[in-house]
């Protein structure tokens, strides 16, 4: 097997493990899989991600951060930090009170290891990266020193994790979708489930469309809405667009066989979807069918914010 050794300076070799510096000050760390070097560079990714979401955290005890990364890189709660961090950085996260310092550098690695982990959870990665190098990374990151892979290359393997995670979780979302009681499944992988059935006409395959939609994806998490955005720009009119190349495929697809004032789910594989450009991603759309009509009759050119296109 090939393996990446890395010898590192013996005050960035202490990582997370309770040892003492003298049991492991002359180890060098050893990224042998691609588990390690993926564990790594997320971990290091965590880092940078503190390290850039303010202006002052170059004043947080990294020690502290490091120490509370590790502590709550599993399930456990750290609902004890909402008290810590709201005296340290105020309800808004706008003070900075130097009295907090360390047990709020704690609090912020804590509450990002955790949610680092809940989302590999959710996500199906857990057993993907190896969990002790998440925090050899992260603690590199902190004193900014991961240097260990390029830039090129870390990019690549973020990129191709989460392609993985979402065709993974895409494919369960699709065979999920295939045993809902009174789904429809085209061949190309479509799954149509009727929700409330419409009392108008169908559109054709180039008309126009207004909808109304919720987009989720296959993690459950919402993405975009119709309903959202009409309240955040005040905008009442349904959202428009064309069937003849201003929608995904799935859409083209699906949209026909809807019909006016009717409600639907409907299931769509990432091929017929963003595609690999989006990272694979499978979604599922709730879709009211407000009206149609043809081609150029309810659709301008100028497509609205945040619609599927």
């Amino acid at each position: 097997m090939k393996k990446w050794l890395f010898i590192l300076p013996v005050g960035l070799l202490l990582f997370a493990c309770g040892g003492s510096e003298e049991e492991v000050k002359d180890e060098p760390l050893v990224l042998e899989s691609f588990e390690d070097r993926l564990g790594y560079v997320l971990g290091a990714l965590n880092a940078q991600s503190i390290l850039k979401s303010g202006p002052r955290t170059a004043e947080l005890n990294k020690e502290m951060m490091i120490k509370g990364f590790n502590m709550n890189l599993n399930e456990n709660d750290c609902s004890d930090c909402e008290d810590v961090l709201l005296k340290f950085l105020g309800p808004y996260y706008q003070d900075f009170d130097t009295n907090y310092i360390d047990e709020g550098s704690k609090c912020v690695g804590r509450q990002n290891g955790f949610a680092f982990f809940k989302d590999m959870i959710r996500m199906g990665g857990v057993e993907k990266i190896n969990m002790d190098m998440v925090k050899a990374g992260f603690k590199l990151g902190i004193h900014e020193n991961d240097t260990l892979i390029e830039e090129a290359e870390r990019r690549e393997m973020i990129g191709n994790f989460i392609m993985d995670l979402n065709v993974m979780a895409g494919e369960k979302m699709m065979e999920d979708a295939k045993k809902l009681e009174g789904v429809q499944v085209f061949e190309n992988g479509v799954v149509l489930k009727v929700l409330e059935e419409g009392n108008g006409g169908m559109p054709g395959a180039t008309d126009d469309v207004e909808v109304e939609y919720i987009l989720t994806n296959a993690f459950g998490d919402t993405v975009q809405s119709s309903y959202q955005m009409k309240v955040a720009t005040g905008v009442t009119d349904p959202v428009a667009l064309s069937l003849n190349g201003g929608v995904i495929p799935g859409w083209s697809f699906a949209l026909p066989k809807m019909k006016k004032g009717g409600k639907y789910r409907v299931y769509i594989p990432w091929q017929l979807a963003y595609g690999e450009q989006q990272g694979k991603e499978s979604l599922c759309f709730f879709i009211e069918l407000v009206n149609y009509g043809p081609q150029g009759t309810l659709y301008t050119p100028q497509m609205p914010m945040g619609a599927p296109q």
